[in-house]
């Protein structure tokens, strides 16, 4: 029988704005080939595959044009806003537990006229090697900026809530760095990450995508919340209070991100503290695919 699929956009309150998602709600049978051969031909960022394991439990596969990711954040949200309004639609609020490749988060969605907005817990926020001032101009030049667009004072760090990032603080940049570069995945590799992320203090936006630079993404939890962990580390935003994110602007793709750390018993420290992401879910499309269609 034909096998539906959803399609959302998350992190905008408007619909055809933000990150485009493809939602499979029905997997079984589906091998990891079908899901990388999917997700190309989908053409969005992300593809994420749900399979049930109870009723408010899902195991989650996230797959990019060329990868599988063990996180990200904006599948989650909207595969979570997807299911809201699949099985609990006359309900205001719903809870959510995704068990991903190497983590579990929790999401909370709450159903307000024709969207949704969800809530996701990430976690803890793991900080890893911060460059020193030689490395760093070194990727600087990678990326075509240079030591003065560095925000006064600090360094680019290794940041994770599940997927790792190098998070490269610039004071007003306005999208003069490039997001990758030939040769850049082994230099990040090199300090123990994945990913870079350009955060732009000035206006409070990120950007990031592909290394080799051809695709930037448009609105990506996955670094929303290191980046939201990296300004109240170093004091440039506080806990408890909600970060607004911008990002996809350049690209015609309007997003807003929203971060809060949440102190956990009496924690003080940035790592003990949980990292809230949150951001609107709009419904576009649904579709089948063809019978047979994966042989």
């Amino acid at each position: 029988m034909p096998i539906p699929y959803y399609h959302v956009d998350v992190f905008s309150p408007e619909p055809l704005a933000g990150n485009g998602l493809i939602v499979f709600t029905e997997t079984t049978g589906f091998t990891t080939e079908h899901m990388q051969l999917l997700t190309a031909e989908m053409r969005q960022f992300e593809s994420i595959f749900l399979r049930p394991v109870n009723p408010h439990t899902v195991r989650a596969r996230i797959f990019t044009c060329e990868e599988e990711l063990n996180f990200a954040g904006h599948p989650v949200l909207g595969a979570a806003a997807t299911l809201h309004d699949l099985l609990q639609p006359q309900d205001q609020q719903a809870k959510w537990t995704f068990e991903l490749n190497q983590k579990t988060v929790h999401v909370v969605t709450d159903r307000k006229g024709k969207i949704y907005e969800g809530v996701m817990n990430q976690g803890k926020a793991q900080f890893g090697k911060t460059l020193n001032a030689v490395e760093t101009e070194l990727l600087l030049d990678h990326i075509g900026a240079k030591p003065e667009d560095l925000y006064p004072g600090l360094y680019p760090t290794v940041v994770s809530t599940g997927l790792s990032y190098l998070v490269v603080p610039l004071r007003d940049n306005h999208f003069k760095a490039k997001i990758g570069a030939p040769g850049l995945s082994e230099k990040l590799h090199s300090f123990g990450t994945q990913f870079i992320g350009l955060l732009d203090i000035a206006t409070l936006s990120i950007r990031t995508g592909n290394n080799d630079g051809t695709v930037e993404d448009i609105a990506t939890g996955s670094l929303a919340g290191p980046a939201g962990a990296f300004l109240v580390k170093h004091g440039l935003a506080q806990p408890e209070k909600v970060i607004r994110i911008e990002q996809g602007h350049n690209l015609g793709r309007k997003s807003e991100l929203y971060v809060e750390l949440k102190r956990t018993s009496n924690a003080q420290d940035v790592e003990d503290m949980d990292v809230i992401v949150s951001g609107s879910v709009s419904k576009i499309a649904k579709g089948y695919l063809e019978d047979g269609i994966l042989g």
